[in-house]
């Protein structure tokens, strides 16, 4: 079975390279995902997805870096 996995919905695709490389940065192995308009309340086309195992360390890091997430997403569609 797969680990779970998170997505943070970010918007723009050089948007979601910023974050990327700032959560690099922070030690966070991250991926950039495209997102279909119907996932996301705001069809935000670009996302984070991360190890849920590492949720707590990303929120911080985006908090601190005041990176605005339009919508946080469970790998398969679940809202958290």
């Amino acid at each position: 079975m797969q680990q779970a996995t998170g997505i943070a919905a970010i918007g723009s695709m050089t948007a979601a390279i910023k974050v990327q490389r700032l959560l690099s940065a922070a030690g966070l192995s991250v991926s950039i995902v495209s997102l279909s308009p119907s996932e996301t309340k705001r069809g935000c086309a670009y996302g984070i997805e991360y190890p849920l195992s590492q949720e707590a360390a990303l929120r911080n890091a985006l908090r601190i870096a005041r990176v605005r997430v339009s919508q946080y997403l469970q790998k398969g569609g679940e809202h958290l």
